[in-house]
Protein backbone atom coordinates (compact mmCIF):
# COMPACT_ATOMS: atom_id res chain seq x y z
CA UNK A 1 0.00 0.00 0.00
CA UNK A 2 3.06 2.33 0.06
CA UNK A 3 1.08 4.58 -3.20
CA UNK A 4 -1.20 5.48 -0.51
CA UNK A 5 1.09 6.22 1.85
CA UNK A 6 2.26 8.92 -0.84
CA UNK A 7 -1.42 10.06 -1.26
CA UNK A 8 -1.99 11.01 1.80
CA UNK A 9 1.90 12.80 2.42
CA UNK A 10 1.04 15.01 -0.95
CA UNK A 11 -2.41 15.65 0.12
CA UNK A 12 -1.09 17.08 3.27
CA UNK A 13 1.65 18.56 1.07
CA UNK A 14 -1.47 20.46 -0.83
CA UNK A 15 -3.49 21.38 2.66
CA UNK A 16 -0.24 23.18 3.22
CA UNK A 17 -0.23 25.10 -0.15
CA UNK A 18 -3.48 25.81 0.61
CA UNK A 19 -3.53 26.72 3.41
CA UNK A 20 -0.41 29.60 2.19
CA UNK A 21 -2.43 30.84 -0.11
CA UNK A 22 -5.53 32.01 1.43
CA UNK A 23 -4.20 32.66 4.71
CA UNK A 24 -6.13 35.56 6.19
CA UNK A 25 -3.17 36.25 8.58
CA UNK A 26 -2.13 40.14 6.86
CA UNK A 27 1.40 40.65 7.14
CA UNK A 28 2.62 44.48 6.58
CA UNK A 29 3.80 44.99 2.26
CA UNK A 30 6.73 45.15 0.97
CA UNK A 31 7.75 48.81 0.81
CA UNK A 32 6.98 50.42 -3.14
CA UNK A 33 8.08 52.87 -5.12
CA UNK A 34 6.14 56.01 -4.76
CA UNK A 35 5.37 56.17 -8.72
CA UNK A 36 5.83 53.42 -10.71
CA UNK A 37 7.60 54.72 -14.15
CA UNK A 38 6.75 54.37 -17.28
CA UNK A 39 9.60 52.15 -19.42
CA UNK A 40 11.62 54.78 -21.36
CA UNK A 41 14.57 52.72 -21.45
CA UNK A 42 16.27 49.52 -22.65
CA UNK A 43 15.23 47.09 -19.65
CA UNK A 44 15.91 43.27 -19.56
CA UNK A 45 13.47 40.95 -17.00
CA UNK A 46 14.79 37.70 -16.10
CA UNK A 47 11.66 34.80 -16.04
CA UNK A 48 12.35 31.69 -14.62
CA UNK A 49 9.96 28.69 -15.37
CA UNK A 50 9.07 24.94 -15.98
CA UNK A 51 7.32 25.24 -18.93
CA UNK A 52 8.35 22.61 -21.77
CA UNK A 53 7.52 21.14 -24.90
CA UNK A 54 4.76 22.50 -26.82
CA UNK A 55 4.02 24.81 -23.85
CA UNK A 56 7.71 26.18 -23.92
CA UNK A 57 6.90 27.10 -27.58
CA UNK A 58 4.03 28.28 -26.85
CA UNK A 59 5.41 30.73 -24.25
CA UNK A 60 8.35 31.98 -26.31
CA UNK A 61 5.84 32.60 -29.25
CA UNK A 62 3.73 35.20 -26.41
CA UNK A 63 6.79 36.88 -25.37
CA UNK A 64 8.05 37.26 -29.21
CA UNK A 65 4.60 39.47 -29.39
CA UNK A 66 5.08 41.48 -26.59
CA UNK A 67 8.78 41.99 -27.14
CA UNK A 68 7.28 43.41 -30.83
CA UNK A 69 4.93 45.20 -29.66
CA UNK A 70 7.30 46.40 -26.44
CA UNK A 71 10.74 47.44 -27.90
CA UNK A 72 12.12 48.93 -24.71
CA UNK A 73 11.51 45.41 -23.05
CA UNK A 74 13.80 42.18 -23.36
CA UNK A 75 12.06 39.01 -21.37
CA UNK A 76 14.84 36.68 -21.45
CA UNK A 77 13.18 33.02 -20.79
CA UNK A 78 15.62 31.14 -19.07
CA UNK A 79 13.40 27.46 -18.39
CA UNK A 80 14.83 25.43 -15.16
CA UNK A 81 13.76 22.08 -15.44
CA UNK A 82 10.73 20.07 -14.12
CA UNK A 83 8.69 22.40 -11.26
CA UNK A 84 10.62 19.68 -8.87
CA UNK A 85 13.74 21.47 -10.40
CA UNK A 86 12.98 24.41 -10.71
CA UNK A 87 11.38 24.48 -7.07
CA UNK A 88 14.90 23.68 -6.05
CA UNK A 89 16.52 26.47 -8.12
CA UNK A 90 14.42 29.60 -6.31
CA UNK A 91 15.29 27.60 -2.96
CA UNK A 92 18.92 27.03 -3.03
CA UNK A 93 19.26 30.95 -4.76
CA UNK A 94 17.12 32.49 -2.07
CA UNK A 95 20.09 31.98 -0.44
CA UNK A 96 21.71 34.45 -2.71
CA UNK A 97 19.27 36.82 -3.55
CA UNK A 98 21.09 39.23 -6.11
CA UNK A 99 21.20 36.16 -7.70
CA UNK A 100 17.14 35.69 -8.06
CA UNK A 101 15.72 36.31 -11.28
CA UNK A 102 13.20 39.40 -11.95
CA UNK A 103 9.79 37.38 -12.50
CA UNK A 104 9.40 33.38 -11.76
CA UNK A 105 6.59 31.26 -12.43
CA UNK A 106 5.94 29.52 -8.82
CA UNK A 107 3.06 27.85 -6.74
CA UNK A 108 2.10 30.16 -3.39
CA UNK A 109 3.63 27.61 -0.97
CA UNK A 110 7.12 27.74 -2.29
CA UNK A 111 7.61 31.55 -1.99
CA UNK A 112 6.51 31.26 2.26
CA UNK A 113 9.80 31.77 3.67
CA UNK A 114 10.34 34.73 0.50
CA UNK A 115 7.52 36.92 1.64
CA UNK A 116 8.00 36.50 5.27
CA UNK A 117 11.78 37.48 4.59
CA UNK A 118 10.24 40.37 2.19
CA UNK A 119 11.85 39.82 -0.74
CA UNK A 120 8.61 39.53 -3.12
CA UNK A 121 6.96 42.78 -4.29
CA UNK A 122 3.20 43.41 -3.49
CA UNK A 123 1.20 43.56 -6.65
CA UNK A 124 -1.17 45.38 -5.60
CA UNK A 125 -0.41 49.40 -6.70
CA UNK A 126 0.71 47.72 -10.25
CA UNK A 127 -2.35 46.25 -11.09
CA UNK A 128 -3.96 50.02 -10.43
CA UNK A 129 -1.31 51.82 -11.98
CA UNK A 130 -2.46 53.85 -14.95
CA UNK A 131 1.21 52.91 -16.67
CA UNK A 132 1.53 49.26 -16.58
CA UNK A 133 -2.16 47.71 -14.88
CA UNK A 134 -5.56 48.16 -15.00
CA UNK A 135 -5.40 52.26 -15.29
CA UNK A 136 -6.69 52.54 -11.41
CA UNK A 137 -9.13 49.68 -11.86
CA UNK A 138 -9.15 46.16 -10.64
CA UNK A 139 -7.88 43.73 -12.88
CA UNK A 140 -10.50 41.39 -14.87
CA UNK A 141 -8.86 38.29 -13.76
CA UNK A 142 -11.34 35.74 -11.42
CA UNK A 143 -11.43 36.70 -8.03
CA UNK A 144 -10.60 33.20 -6.93
CA UNK A 145 -7.76 32.96 -9.13
CA UNK A 146 -6.14 36.28 -7.44
CA UNK A 147 -6.85 35.29 -4.08
CA UNK A 148 -5.33 31.63 -4.77
CA UNK A 149 -2.34 33.84 -5.56
CA UNK A 150 -1.72 35.52 -1.99
CA UNK A 151 0.69 34.96 0.47
CA UNK A 152 -0.89 35.80 3.93
CA UNK A 153 -3.14 37.95 2.26
CA UNK A 154 -0.84 40.31 0.15
CA UNK A 155 -1.15 39.96 -3.44
CA UNK A 156 2.26 38.78 -4.21
CA UNK A 157 1.14 36.88 -7.49
CA UNK A 158 -0.68 37.39 -10.71
CA UNK A 159 -2.39 33.82 -11.60
CA UNK A 160 -0.69 32.64 -14.66
CA UNK A 161 -1.40 28.64 -16.23
CA UNK A 162 -4.66 27.28 -14.44
CA UNK A 163 -5.73 23.86 -15.64
CA UNK A 164 -8.61 21.31 -14.41
CA UNK A 165 -8.34 17.41 -14.07
CA UNK A 166 -9.85 15.92 -17.47
CA UNK A 167 -10.33 12.16 -18.99
CA UNK A 168 -8.60 11.57 -21.71
CA UNK A 169 -9.14 8.75 -23.73
CA UNK A 170 -8.31 6.43 -27.06
CA UNK A 171 -11.74 7.04 -28.77
CA UNK A 172 -10.79 3.90 -31.18
CA UNK A 173 -10.13 1.92 -28.36
CA UNK A 174 -13.20 2.74 -26.71
CA UNK A 175 -15.24 1.95 -29.73
CA UNK A 176 -13.24 -1.44 -30.62
CA UNK A 177 -14.56 -2.58 -27.00
CA UNK A 178 -18.37 -0.95 -27.32
CA UNK A 179 -17.27 1.09 -24.34
CA UNK A 180 -19.13 4.96 -23.51
CA UNK A 181 -17.19 7.57 -22.47
CA UNK A 182 -17.38 7.40 -18.37
CA UNK A 183 -19.22 10.17 -16.96
CA UNK A 184 -19.49 8.80 -13.08
CA UNK A 185 -16.64 6.91 -11.21
CA UNK A 186 -18.75 3.84 -11.26
CA UNK A 187 -18.81 3.43 -15.03
CA UNK A 188 -15.11 4.25 -15.27
CA UNK A 189 -14.93 1.20 -13.38
CA UNK A 190 -17.51 -0.16 -14.95
CA UNK A 191 -15.57 0.70 -18.60
CA UNK A 192 -11.95 -0.07 -17.41
CA UNK A 193 -12.88 -3.61 -15.98
CA UNK A 194 -14.72 -4.01 -19.39
CA UNK A 195 -11.60 -2.95 -21.73
CA UNK A 196 -8.78 -5.09 -19.31
CA UNK A 197 -11.23 -8.03 -19.92
CA UNK A 198 -11.86 -7.87 -23.70
CA UNK A 199 -8.29 -7.27 -24.33
CA UNK A 200 -7.21 -10.31 -22.53
CA UNK A 201 -5.36 -8.63 -20.04
CA UNK A 202 -3.36 -6.00 -22.50
CA UNK A 203 -4.41 -2.90 -22.12
CA UNK A 204 -5.32 -1.61 -18.62
CA UNK A 205 -8.89 0.68 -18.07
CA UNK A 206 -7.71 3.85 -16.97
CA UNK A 207 -5.47 5.56 -13.95
CA UNK A 208 -5.04 8.57 -12.34
CA UNK A 209 -2.13 11.55 -13.07
CA UNK A 210 -2.20 12.47 -9.27
CA UNK A 211 -3.15 10.65 -6.37
CA UNK A 212 -3.31 13.66 -4.01
CA UNK A 213 -6.01 15.10 -6.66
CA UNK A 214 -8.04 11.93 -6.71
CA UNK A 215 -8.53 11.46 -3.00
CA UNK A 216 -9.41 15.03 -2.23
CA UNK A 217 -11.80 15.28 -5.08
CA UNK A 218 -12.96 10.91 -3.93
CA UNK A 219 -13.80 12.78 -0.32
CA UNK A 220 -15.58 15.82 -1.56
CA UNK A 221 -17.40 13.58 -4.15
CA UNK A 222 -18.78 12.22 -0.70
CA UNK A 223 -19.11 15.83 0.83
CA UNK A 224 -16.01 15.87 2.38
CA UNK A 225 -13.37 18.74 2.41
CA UNK A 226 -9.93 18.02 3.61
CA UNK A 227 -8.71 19.52 6.22
CA UNK A 228 -6.29 18.20 9.23
CA UNK A 229 -9.32 16.81 10.91
CA UNK A 230 -10.12 13.88 8.08
CA UNK A 231 -10.29 10.54 9.52
CA UNK A 232 -8.00 8.60 6.97
CA UNK A 233 -9.51 5.48 8.30
CA UNK A 234 -13.19 6.33 8.77
CA UNK A 235 -16.13 4.37 5.83
CA UNK A 236 -15.74 7.04 3.45
CA UNK A 237 -11.89 7.11 3.15
CA UNK A 238 -11.72 3.16 3.27
CA UNK A 239 -14.05 3.98 0.01
CA UNK A 240 -11.91 6.40 -2.02
CA UNK A 241 -8.86 4.48 -1.15
CA UNK A 242 -10.38 0.86 -1.85
CA UNK A 243 -12.01 2.12 -4.86
CA UNK A 244 -8.40 2.51 -6.58
CA UNK A 245 -6.48 -0.20 -4.89
CA UNK A 246 -9.20 -2.98 -5.87
CA UNK A 247 -8.59 -1.42 -9.15
CA UNK A 248 -4.91 -2.13 -9.16
CA UNK A 249 -4.83 -5.30 -6.80
CA UNK A 250 -7.43 -6.78 -10.12
CA UNK A 251 -5.36 -4.91 -12.95
CA UNK A 252 -7.90 -2.49 -14.91
CA UNK A 253 -6.61 0.32 -12.42
CA UNK A 254 -2.75 1.85 -12.63
CA UNK A 255 -0.79 4.68 -11.50
CA UNK A 256 1.48 6.43 -13.56
CA UNK A 257 4.58 4.97 -11.20
CA UNK A 258 7.96 5.62 -12.79
CA UNK A 259 6.57 7.01 -16.21
CA UNK A 260 5.26 10.01 -14.00
CA UNK A 261 2.55 10.68 -16.24
CA UNK A 262 -0.03 8.32 -18.16
CA UNK A 263 -0.20 10.10 -21.69
CA UNK A 264 2.54 8.08 -22.51
CA UNK A 265 0.97 4.63 -21.62
CA UNK A 266 -2.47 6.34 -23.28
CA UNK A 267 -0.18 6.70 -26.64
CA UNK A 268 1.85 3.72 -26.53
CA UNK A 269 -1.70 1.83 -26.21
CA UNK A 270 -1.07 0.25 -22.66
CA UNK A 271 -3.58 2.17 -20.89
CA UNK A 272 -7.31 3.75 -22.58
CA UNK A 273 -8.01 6.34 -20.34
CA UNK A 274 -6.34 8.52 -17.75
CA UNK A 275 -7.59 11.53 -15.90
CA UNK A 276 -4.80 14.37 -15.25
CA UNK A 277 -4.16 17.80 -16.12
CA UNK A 278 -6.45 19.66 -18.91
CA UNK A 279 -3.01 21.27 -19.66
CA UNK A 280 -1.43 17.57 -20.76
CA UNK A 281 -3.26 17.75 -24.09
CA UNK A 282 -0.49 19.51 -25.96
CA UNK A 283 1.76 16.63 -24.82
CA UNK A 284 -0.52 13.78 -25.63
CA UNK A 285 -1.53 14.74 -29.14
CA UNK A 286 2.24 15.02 -29.68
CA UNK A 287 3.18 11.82 -28.36
CA UNK A 288 0.54 9.91 -30.23
CA UNK A 289 1.30 11.43 -33.51
CA UNK A 290 -1.64 10.45 -35.29
CA UNK A 291 -1.90 6.84 -34.38
CA UNK A 292 -5.36 6.75 -33.72
CA UNK A 293 -8.16 9.15 -32.58
CA UNK A 294 -8.00 10.27 -29.31
CA UNK A 295 -10.38 12.48 -27.19
CA UNK A 296 -10.61 14.51 -23.75
CA UNK A 297 -13.88 14.99 -21.44
CA UNK A 298 -14.94 16.02 -18.52
CA UNK A 299 -14.01 14.20 -14.84
CA UNK A 300 -16.20 11.77 -14.23
CA UNK A 301 -16.67 13.22 -10.89
CA UNK A 302 -19.08 16.05 -9.12
CA UNK A 303 -16.85 18.26 -8.13
CA UNK A 304 -13.46 19.29 -10.03
CA UNK A 305 -10.39 21.36 -9.06
CA UNK A 306 -8.09 24.15 -10.56
CA UNK A 307 -4.70 24.20 -10.25
CA UNK A 308 -1.72 25.35 -11.41
CA UNK A 309 1.32 28.17 -11.15
CA UNK A 310 0.50 31.95 -10.33
CA UNK A 311 4.08 34.49 -11.55
CA UNK A 312 5.52 36.43 -8.70
CA UNK A 313 7.97 39.41 -8.59
CA UNK A 314 11.39 39.41 -6.30
CA UNK A 315 11.88 43.09 -4.64
CA UNK A 316 15.66 43.03 -5.80
CA UNK A 317 14.78 43.94 -8.99
CA UNK A 318 15.36 47.86 -10.24
CA UNK A 319 12.18 50.72 -10.57
CA UNK A 320 12.21 50.23 -14.04
CA UNK A 321 12.60 46.06 -14.14
CA UNK A 322 9.40 45.67 -11.93
CA UNK A 323 7.44 48.07 -14.21
CA UNK A 324 8.85 46.29 -17.07
CA UNK A 325 7.92 42.70 -15.42
CA UNK A 326 4.79 43.70 -14.71
CA UNK A 327 3.66 44.87 -18.20
CA UNK A 328 5.03 41.39 -19.40
CA UNK A 329 3.02 39.61 -16.80
CA UNK A 330 -0.37 41.35 -17.91
CA UNK A 331 0.38 41.13 -21.51
CA UNK A 332 0.59 37.18 -20.35
CA UNK A 333 -2.90 36.87 -18.76
CA UNK A 334 -4.86 39.41 -20.95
Amino acid sequence: MNIWKKALLSSLVGVSLLTTACSTQKQASVKQESNIPKVTKKTTVVFWHGMSGVQGATLKKLTDEFEKKNPNIKIKLEYQGSYINLQAKLNSTMQSPNNLPTITQSYPGWLYSAAKNKMLVDLKPYIADKNVGWNGKDSDINASLLNGAKINGVQYGIPFNKSVEALTYNADMLKKYNVKVPKTMAELKAASKKIYEKSHHKVVGAGFDVMSNYYLLGLKDQGIDFSSKVKFDSKASKKVINYYAEGIKEGYFRTAGSERYLSGPLANEKVAMYIGTSAGEGFVKKAINGKFKYGVAARPSKYNMQQGTDIYMFNKASAMQKAAAFKYMKFLVS
